[in-house]
């Protein structure tokens, strides 16, 4: 009998299982006599590790034995637990990944993009999609999202933005699609999923922040479901896996290369994957099969009673549903909570780092003028009565009556490529002070952390706004990413660069 033809009953009984999880635990219960790596033996000796997660992770710890199937050929159990993870996102094929979601989405990109085919991405995307573009040699066309110009949040991408783009560009081989965004705003993703395969372009979808979304109606459309050809997801981010595993979706087996998608999996990927992790993965899809309903509609409703008493503090504010009433702020990830600090007359840089020192909350992330809280699987009412008692002690010292607060209006940049990040990214280069920049192809990638979204790409001109972007962030406390000393940034050195070029010196 057909998978498709099973009956819900067939389908629980294959999920409860958890076939890598229950292999690893019979080859702990053999008591084994170790001669292969990891040296500490099952934890026949520890380190301090131990001290804060006890002995067990170390007899956990073991690698490629007998019995545990291969990562990069599996046959095995390994399959068989991707096969119940592929069932469970409704996809056709799954692949655990132990990089996170940045080592997959450089698994797909180089896997479908050759050197110089486009690739159309909004401009918020994650420093692992430039990379790829970086390493892949293909051909960047940006498309801006939906900047909320009082937070400076960037939200997805206007339907007829992306139609535009892939109208002009009618020979893109991929389309890239967030959902959701870092604050938990999607785009019509099944629209445009549909818009670019009656344009035979694929959709690659970054979901490290949906992996829940296949369980819950109360949830935007999962890329699966919404029919996108491949997705990549943290399930450590909201599925209850541990950080760093996550999971490769393929949907369209029949025009993905699914063996080239394997053979870029084997040199990006570690040949030494921690079991640990995979377990993990095992265990988190039986966990979200079985009761992610029910665990992230109860996160919603604590995400839910928590901005509308945010709402209640004077100064601050949260959005909800009104927020969402057009195609590039479609629907929303209702655990994530965003709350404007700017009418208290400080950054979200700063209120990130006092609410830790002061009340020991950890937040996700400050912005410019937000905080962002998530809720969790794991989350409990007792944590957002701490987070709100924490807003209102800071309402009362910040908050003033008849202060105003001029919102930063932010805007994401829109320089000119000038080349392929790859063929600037490999150019000579050379390190100038920022304020002498302008004008230069920029060398390097420069990333607002987190999100790690780009300011700056290898490739492009170097501008006034962001210049005075870049100072901005770093003389109110943002975070930078960049390889350069403070104050600097990498340019092409054209002097020698140009010289290079003339004798039809090009990196493929």
């Amino acid at each position: 009998m057909s998978k498709k033809n099973c009956s819900a009953e067939e389908i629980n009984k294959r999920q409860a299982q958890t076939p890598f999880l229950t292999a690893c635990k019979n080859y702990i219960d053999s008591n084994p006599t170790p001669f292969d790596v990891p040296s500490h033996k099952m934890g026949r000796i520890t380190t301090e590790l131990a001290s804060i997660t006890g002995e067990d992770i170390f007899h956990c710890d073991f690698n490629a034995v007998i019995g545990l199937d291969s990562l990069f050929h599996p046959t095995g159990v390994i399959k068989q637990a991707q096969d119940l993870a592929a069932e469970a996102y409704h996809a056709k094929k799954a692949i655990f990944l132990v990089n996170g979601t940045t080592g997959g989405i450089q698994i797909a990109i180089n896997a479908l993009i050759a050197a110089k085919e486009k690739i159309i991405v909004p401009r918020n995307v994650h420093k692992s999609v430039i990379n790829s573009i970086i390493f892949s040699g293909a051909y960047p066309i940006f498309v801006q999202p939906d900047i909320d110009r009082n937070t400076g949040i960037a939200n997805g991408v206007k339907t007829e933005d992306y139609v535009k783009s892939m109208d002009e560009n009618p020979d893109a081989k991929v389309l890239f699609v967030i959902n959701p965004t870092y604050f938990g705003v999607t785009s019509d993703l099944k629209t445009i999923v549909d818009l670019a395969h009656q344009r035979g372009m694929l959709v690659m979808v970054d979901e490290a922040h949906g992996s829940h979304f296949a369980f819950s109606d109360k949830m935007p459309i999962s890329a699966m479901d919404a029919g996108a050809d491949i997705s990549i997801m943290s399930t450590h981010k909201t599925a209850g896996s541990l950080t760093q595993s996550s999971l490769l979706l393929i949907k369209n087996t029949e025009k993905i290369d699914v063996a080239r998608i394997m053979r870029v999996y084997s040199m990006f990927t570690t040949t030494s994957p921690s079991y640990i992790l995979l377990a993990s993965l095992d265990a988190a899809r039986k966990l979200m099969f079985f009761d992610g309903k029910k665990l992230v509609d109860e996160s919603i409703y604590l995400a839910e009673y928590a901005r509308r008493q945010i709402n209640r503090i004077p100064g601050l504010s949260s959005f909800g549903l009104e927020y969402f009433n057009c195609s590039s702020r479609f629907a929303r990830d209702a655990t994530k909570i965003v709350v404007d600090c700017s009418a208290w007359g400080i950054t979200g840089f700063q209120l990130f780092k006092l609410i830790r020192k002061r009340f020991n909350i950890q937040l996700e992330l400050g912005d410019i003028n937000v905080i962002l809280a998530i809720v969790g699987i794991g989350s409990r009412i007792e944590d957002i009565d701490v987070l709100i008692m924490a807003l209102q002690n800071f309402s009362k010292e910040f908050y003033h009556v008849g202060h105003k607060q001029i919102p930063f209006h932010f805007q994401l940049p829109q320089p000119e490529l000038a080349v392929r990040p790859r063929d600037a990214f490999y150019a000579p280069t050379k390190e100038v002070i920022i304020e002498n920049a302008a004008g230069e192809i920029c060398a390097e990638s420069i990333m607002i952390y987190p999100p790690g979204i780009p300011l700056l790409v290898p490739g492009e001109i170097v501008g006034t706004a962001e210049i005075e972007l870049l100072d901005y962030y770093s003389k109110n406390e943002g975070f930078l990413l960049s390889d350069s000393k403070d104050g600097y940034i990498k340019v092409v050195d054209q002097s020698i660069w140009y010289k290079a070029d003339q004798l039809n010196y090009e990196y493929e």
